[in-house]
């Protein structure tokens, strides 16, 4: 007897997401749904696949043996969907993460060109700080991110783009004496950054911990053009990329420190699965790259 792609797949997302119940979210199934079809999968194959007397289950010897190849195969198919849908057309859908600078600076140029040059691709746009984007990408939600700082994963290609120059900046009209940021007159001060475990949020508490300080005041919130906003209004200080002090709007007062110690630059990355969409998305960040190129 054959097992199914449903339990299969099932299989993947438990071992994926480590328990029952957020693969069953996921696949949008019931538990009893998604531990039936394990069962079924287990009695096919003549072994557990889950170590279930822990807290979270924990591929057997068997599961681990077999994840790779069910990996393969999900994809796989995944792609055979889309050719199935797309025809002679190619893609029809396209799923795009983008960390706010590259949203702001990048993906209006863009959506633009694929519009000229694709008439009939759908674009589906998420907008995220870059470890949700790297999650997603992960979780094979998104087909592409275009993320700071991600982390190396196996099966996943990850391209430098160009860097991202992060600026310490404060409302023209905030007390604040001379031009010069340090974690010791910044400590005090309201600090506007994105949510942890943002690169941002992580990068802002190195920069204090160096110099054995923790901010007193973080206010967390999203996007970065709000963020330059709040800045903007006199009330605290953020920590940006430098781009997005013109891309959050001309009417902004912002003062631009300088940082002491420097603060380290972010790599900005395209980071995709190595599958047969693999050239697509290479296609996808030569396109980007061209624009970043005549932008700068």
């Amino acid at each position: 007897m054959r097992y199914t792609f449903g339990q299969a797949e099932a299989f993947y997302w438990v071992a994926r997401l480590g328990g029952f119940r957020a693969a069953a979210q996921h696949l949008n199934l019931s538990q009893p749904t998604v531990s039936l079809r394990i069962k079924e999968l287990e009695r096919i194959l003549g072994g557990e696949l889950f170590d279930r007397s822990l807290y979270r289950p924990a591929p057997t010897t068997l599961g681990n043996a077999i994840y790779a190849d069910i990996e393969r195969m999900l994809a796989h198919a995944e792609q055979v969907q889309r050719h199935s849908k797309d025809g002679l057309h190619g893609r029809s859908l396209l799923r795009i993460g983008a960390a706010d600078s590259f949203a702001a600076a990048i993906l209006p140029d863009l959506l633009a060109q694929l519009a000229r040059r694709h008439a009939e691709l759908q674009v589906d746009v998420t907008v995220d700080f870059s470890t949700k984007l790297e999650q997603l990408l992960l979780d094979r939600s998104i087909d592409i991110a275009f993320l700071s700082q991600p982390r190396a994963h196996e099966g996943v290609t990850i391209v430098p783009l160009w860097l991202i120059d992060l600026v310490w900046v404060i409302g023209e009209g905030l007390p604040f004496s001379g031009n010069i940021a340090t974690p010791e007159n910044l400590v005090d001060l309201p600090i506007f950054t994105n949510s942890s475990p943002s690169g941002l949020f992580t990068t802002i508490q190195m920069w204090f911990g160096a110099q054995g300080l923790k901010p007193r005041r973080l206010n967390t919130c999203n996007p970065l053009t709000v963020i330059a906003r709040l800045a903007s209004a006199g009330t605290g200080a953020a920590m940006i990329p430098r781009e997005m002090i013109h891309l959050s709007g001309e009417k902004l007062a912002l003062r631009v420190l300088e940082a002491r110690p420097a603060i380290p630059s972010h790599n900005l990355c395209a980071m995709w699965w190595n599958n047969e969409s693999a050239d697509e998305c290479s296609y996808l960040v030569n396109l980007a790259a061209d624009i970043a190129k005549i932008g700068r």
